[in-house]
């Protein structure tokens, strides 16, 4: 193992950290995904139902609404119906995104902990511990990182991007420095001064593959939307916009955003990079660490 062990600290050029995103998750495939399972496999079920009632109630709100447009009585009510359901199925995929989501971030960061730690190998039993202590602290991290996002965007959309690139490094800096949230919060500024540009394109290039990656498991809803239309255009049922929108497009519009979130993984692992990489240029604690050892040996 040790042999194939990665060295997180060290510095890294874009390339390299997106090679090393790859070799890491190519090489701890089973622990990350038997840990996942532990940690985060109730929250991915639930959140697999809440887009599932999602899909099924944003569809069928949209036919009801639609077969009662010559009733301005009923269309009333139906636009009232319509955006509480949307609502109400759009704040339950929400809570569970950010559920499964702070399970996610957490078990990737103390995995890789656990790797750095044990020398390339990750335990179980030590990350499910130290994601069971801390995933509400991610959960609130991750709001904290949203909220002002948001509100930067709202503001001028580049302080949002901004705001959003350096923040993201607050995950990596909890866990690996030991801080608190509002410790994480100020050091994540002072750690990517200066590189700001640097972290933001590693970020951008990442999210863009992990994006096209995802598109993978957006084909079987396009390629069935687009036999679906075919076959009803044959029937001559276009006047029935149900018959689009089944159980089957449900289930693969499920699958498809599920796809989307497992492909996340790459984005947190090459964050965590992007971290050890600042801090090494920073700090050189990697340096310090192998000048250390072999004074021991």
């Amino acid at each position: 193992m040790f042999d194939k062990y990665i060295q997180f600290k060290r510095e890294r050029e874009i390339g390299e950290i997106l090679s090393d995103t790859f070799k890491f998750i190519r090489e701890n495939i089973k622990p990350l995904f038997k840990i996942l399972t532990k940690t985060a496999g109730v929250p991915f079920i639930i959140l697999v139902f809440a887009i599932t009632y999602y899909s099924y109630t944003t569809g069928k709100q949209s036919f009801d609404l639609m077969s009662i447009l010559n009733d301005s009585q009923q269309v009333s009510d139906g636009i009232l119906d319509f955006y509480f359901s949307i609502f109400l199925g759009a704040i339950i995929m929400l809570i569970a995104s950010a559920v499964f989501y702070a399970f996610l971030v957490s078990t990737i960061h103390y995995a890789v902990k656990s790797y750095m730690k044990n020398e390339g190998t990750i335990l179980i039993e030590e990350v499910s511990l130290d994601v069971k202590q801390n995933w509400l602290n991610y959960l609130g991290m991750s709001f904290i990182i949203g909220v002002l996002t948001f509100i930067g965007i709202m503001l001028c959309f580049l302080p949002g991007i901004y705001i959003g690139v350096v923040l993201t490094l607050m995950y990596s800096i909890y866990a690996f420095n030991n801080l608190s949230i509002g410790e994480s919060f100020s050091y994540s500024f002072q750690l990517i001064k200066s590189n700001w540009w640097m972290s933001f394109f590693a970020m951008l290039i990442t999210y863009i593959l992990v994006y096209i990656l995802s598109l993978i498991f957006q084909l079987p809803a396009i390629i069935y939307m687009f036999v679906k239309g075919f076959a009803i255009s044959q029937e001559g049922s276009l006047s029935d916009p149900s018959s689009f929108f089944d159980w089957g497009y449900v289930i693969l519009t499920a699958v498809s955003s599920i796809g989307q979130y497992l492909f996340y993984i790459i984005f947190i692992v090459a964050c965590i990079f992007i971290y050890f990489n600042l801090n090494e240029k920073k700090n050189q604690t990697g340096t310090y660490d192998e000048i250390n050892s072999l004074g021991n040996r």
